[in-house]
C-alpha cells in the first residue's frame, strides 16, 4: 500500500500542509467489474465487524475466567486457611481446659473442632495440591496426635503434671508454629489474590484501549471504504447522467466523456461517447439529405407545374423535359442510396441504444445487490450490539455476587464481635471464680486475641472485596463505553445503506433517460424507412416520366395525370423533408 499513495506538500500563506495522493490507490482499485469492486469492499467491512468480534468475545472470556479463578479458588483458600487457624486455637484451648479442669465438655469440643478441621483440611487438598498444602495438613494431624496420645492419655491415666508439662513444652510451641505457618500462607494468599486483581485490571484496562481503537479504526476504515466505493461508482454514473440529459436536449456538441474506470461505468461512458459520434454523423447525414430533398423536391414540383400549365408546348419542349426528367431520376436515385445509407445507420445507432439499455440495467441490478450487501452488514453489527450487550449484563452479575461475599464477610465479623464478647464474659467470671478461674481465664484471653485476629483478617477480606468490586464497576462502566461504540458503528453502516438507496434511485432515473433516447431512435429509423419508400416512388414516377416523353406526341393526356401525381408526390416529398428538418434542427451538431 505504500508503493500506491504518495504525499504531496501544499503551500497555503506561510503554511505547508501535506495530503495525501490517491491516485494510484484508485488505480489499484480500477476493478474491469462493479460486482467485484462492490464486493470486495463490504468483504473487508465484514472481515473487520468478525475481528472486533473475535477480540471482544476473547477478552469477555479472559476476564470472566480470571475473576472466577479468584473467587472460587484463591478466595476459598483464603477462608479456609483463616478456619484451619480458628479450628487449631480453639483446639489448644480446649486441651488446656481440660487439663486443668478435667472436664469431658473440653475433650468433646476439641473432637468437634478436629472434625470440623478435618473437613478444612479435605477443602484445602481439593483447592491446592501443592507441597506446601500437604505438609500443612500432616502436621496438622500429627499435632493432633501429639494432644491425643500425649497429653490426653497421660492426664486420663494420672499424670496430670506430666500432661501439662508436654502440653506447655512440646504441644502449644508446635501448634504456634503451625498457626504462624497458616498466617503466613493466609498473608501470602491475600498478596496473590490482590496480584490477581491487579492482572485483571490492567487486563481490562488494556483489553477496553484495545477494543476502543480497534472499534474507532474499524468504523473510520468502513466510512473510508463507503465513501470510496460510493465515489467511484456515483462520479461516472453522474457523469453519464449529466451526457445522456445534454444528449436527450439535442446537444450534441459536448467533447466525448473522459473516464479512467474499467467496470460496467466505464463501458456504459465509452457506449455514450460511441453513441454521441455515430449520432452526431447521423444528424448531420440527415441534416444533408434534407436539404438535397427539399432543393429537389422544390425543383420537381416546379417542373410538374411548368408541365402540367404548358401541356400545349409539349411538342417544343419535349426535349428539354426529356433531359429534365432524366436528371430528376437520377438525382432520385442517388437521394434513394443516400436515404438508404442514412437508414442503415440510424438502425445501427438504435441497436447501440439497445446496448447500452441493456448494460444500465445490469448496473441497476448490481446498485440492488449492493444495497442487500449493506442490509447484511447492518444486521451482522445489530449481533455485535446484542454479544457486548449481554457482557455488559454479565459483569452486572459478578457485581452482584462481590456483594454477596461483602455480605457473607459482615456475617462474619458479626460472630468474632459476638466471639470477642463471649470471650470477655468469661474473663469476667473466671476473675469472679479466683485461683480456681485462673486457667480458664487463660483460655478466654485465647478467645479474645483469635476474635481480634479474626476481626483483623476480616476487614482485610473486606478490603480485597471492595476493590474486586469497585474495579468490576470500571470494567461494566468500560463496557458500557464499548457497547455506545458499537451503537454509533451500527449508525454509521445505516448511513451507507442510505446513500446506496439514493444511487439505486439515481441509476433508475438513468436508465429511463436511455429508454427515451432509444425510443427516439426508433422513431427516427421509422420515418427514414417512410422517406426511402417515397424517393424510391418519386424515382420511380421520373423513370415514367423520362419514358412517356417518347410518348408524349400521343398521349398528353396521360402525361398531364403523370403531371399531376408527381407534383402530388412531391408536396408529400417536400412535407417530409420539412418534418426530418424540423426534427434534425432539435438536434446540437
Amino acid at each position: 500500500m505504500e508503493n500506491n499513495i504518495e504525499e504531496k506538500t501544499i503551500t497555503k500563506g506561510k503554511w505547508k500542509i501535506k495530503e495525501l495522493d490517491l491516485s494510484r490507490f484508485k488505480k489499484v482499485l480500477n476493478f474491469k467489474s462493479l460486482k467485484t469492486k462492490i464486493l470486495l469492499a463490504f468483504t473487508t467491512v465484514i472481515v473487520l465487524v468478525i475481528i472486533l468480534s473475535s477480540i471482544t468475545a476473547v477478552t469477555i472470556a479472559r476476564a470472566n475466567a480470571n475473576t472466577e479463578k479468584m473467587v472460587n479458588e484463591e478466595l476459598e483458600l483464603l477462608i479456609v486457611d483463616d478456619n484451619l487457624t480458628f479450628s487449631l486455637s480453639q483446639r489448644i484451648a480446649a486441651a488446656r481446659g481440660y487439663i486443668l479442669f478435667g472436664d469431658q465438655m473440653y475433650k468433646n469440643l476439641f473432637n468437634q473442632y478436629s472434625e470440623k478441621s478435618h473437613e478444612h483440611e479435605k477443602t484445602l487438598l481439593a483447592l491446592s495440591d501443592v507441597k506446601a498444602s500437604k505438609e500443612i495438613v500432616a502436621r496438622s494431624n500429627d499435632w493432633e496426635q501429639m494432644v491425643l496420645t500425649e497429653v490426653f492419655e497421660r492426664y486420663d491415666k494420672g499424670d496430670s503434671a506430666g500432661a501439662a508439662s508436654y502440653l506447655r513444652s512440646s504441644v502449644e510451641p508446635y501448634s504456634n508454629d503451625l498457626i504462624n505457618e497458616l498466617e503466613k500462607m493466609s498473608t501470602e494468599r491475600k498478596e496473590s489474590i490482590k496480584a490477581d486483581a491487579q492482572i485483571v485490571t490492567s487486563s481490562g484496562n488494556r483489553s477496553l484501549i484495545s477494543i476502543i481503537i480497534i472499534s474507532i479504526v474499524i468504523i473510520l476504515l468502513g466510512i473510508a471504504i463507503a465513501l470510496l466505493t460510493s465515489n467511484s461508482i456515483i462520479k461516472p454514473i453522474k457523469k453519464v447522467m449529466e451526457r445522456m440529459n445534454i444528449i436527450a436536449y439535442g446537444d450534441l456538441t459536448s467533447e466525448p466523456l473522459e473516464i479512467t474506470e474499467k467496470d460496467e461505468t466505464g463501458q456504459l461512458a465509452m457506449a455514450i461517447n460511441q453513441m454521441q459520434v455515430m449520432e452526431k454523423e447521423v444528424m448531420e447525414g440527415i441534416q444533408m439529405a434534407s436539404e438535397m430533398l427539399t432543393n429537389h423536391s422544390n425543383q420537381l414540383t416546379q417542373a410538374a407545374n411548368e408541365v402540367k400549365s404548358g401541356s400545349e408546348q409539349v411538342a417544343t419542349t419535349m426535349q428539354e423535359l426529356a433531359t429534365g426528367s432524366e436528371a430528376q431520376a437520377t438525382t432520385a436515385s442517388n437521394l434513394a442510396v443516400v436515404m438508404d445509407t442514412f437508414t442503415k445507420k440510424v438502425q445501427s445507432t438504435n441497436k447501440s441504444g439497445e446496448k447500452i439499455k441493456d448494460s444500465s440495467m445490469g448496473v441497476l441490478s448490481m446498485t440492488a445487490e449492493g444495497k442487500q450487501y449493506m442490509e447484511d452488514s447492518s444486521h451482522q453489527m445489530a449481533k455485535i450490539d446484542e454479544i457486548v450487550l449481554d457482557a455488559v449484563f454479565k459483569m452486572a452479575t459478578l457485581d452482584n455476587q462481590t456483594k454477596e461475599i461483602n455480605h457473607l464477610v459482615v456475617i462474619i465479623q458479626k460472630i468474632a464481635d459476638q466471639t470477642n464478647l463471649l470471650a470477655l464474659n468469661a474473663a469476667i467470671e473466671a476473675a469472679r471464680a479466683g485461683e480456681h478461674g485462673r486457667g480458664f481465664a487463660v483460655v478466654a484471653d485465647e478467645v479474645r486475641k483469635l476474635a481480634e485476629q479474626v476481626a483483623v483478617s476480616i476487614a482485610d477480606i473486606t478490603g480485597f472485596v471492595g476493590k474486586i468490586q469497585a474495579e468490576s464497576m470500571k470494567v461494566s462502566e468500560s463496557l458500557q463505553t464499548g457497547y455506545t461504540e458499537v451503537q454509533e458503528g451500527t449508525s454509521q453502516i445505516k448511513k451507507t445503506g442510505d446513500t446506496f438507496n439514493k444511487i439505486n434511485a439515481s441509476v433508475t432515473t438513468m436508465v429511463k433517460g436511455i429508454k427515451d433516447i432509444s425510443d427516439n431512435l426508433e422513431s427516427i429509423q421509422v420515418n427514414s424507412e417512410i422517406m426511402n419508400v417515397s424517393i424510391e416512388e418519386i424515382a420511380s414516377v421520373s423513370q415514367e416520366s423520362a419514358a412517356g416523353v417518347e410518348e408524349t406526341s400521343a398521349a398528353s393526356q396521360e402525361i398531364t395525370s403523370s403531371m399531376d401525381e408527381v407534383a402530388e408526390n412531391s408536396e408529400q416529398l417536400a412535407d417530409l423533408a420539412k418534418g426530418l428538418a424540423d426534427m434534425v434542427g432539435e438536434f446540437k451538431v
